[in-house]
């Protein structure tokens, strides 16, 4: 899953932005909920997996889930109410400078090896 996530909000948010032309508000609620169904999807596949596999796993993945489903449903309400507040130019600066500081960490990950 995190092979497929990775980057894709910013790619997503990124398209809707310049390409799409669509309002900063609307692109961020809607990577959010394109990032959000392929996190389901792809978890929904690796818990069909633990459950086959081990029990044991299963239990402790699901302690995992049990606090960041909380996390990752009140973070989906107060980003998209964060980003109406904030003007539009603003916006997508902070969001450029964001893409630039996720794609300089990942660069740094794989030069480092680590």
């Amino acid at each position: 899953m995190g092979m497929v996530a990775t980057g894709l909000g910013e790619m997503n948010s990124f398209f809707l932005l310049k390409r799409a032309r669509i309002p900063a508000r609307v692109a961020v609620a809607t990577s959010v909920f394109v990032v959000a169904v392929t996190a389901m999807a792809a978890s929904g596949g690796h818990i069909v997996r633990l459950a086959q596999s081990s029990p044991e796993a299963l239990g402790a993945v699901g302690s995992l889930v049990l606090f960041t489903i909380p996390g990752v449903v009140i973070g989906g309400q107060i980003g998209p109410a964060i980003a109406s507040h904030i003007p539009q130019r603003a916006l997508e600066r902070g969001l450029g400078l964001l893409f630039v500081g996720i794609g300089l960490v990942l660069l740094v990950q794989v030069v480092c090896g680590g």
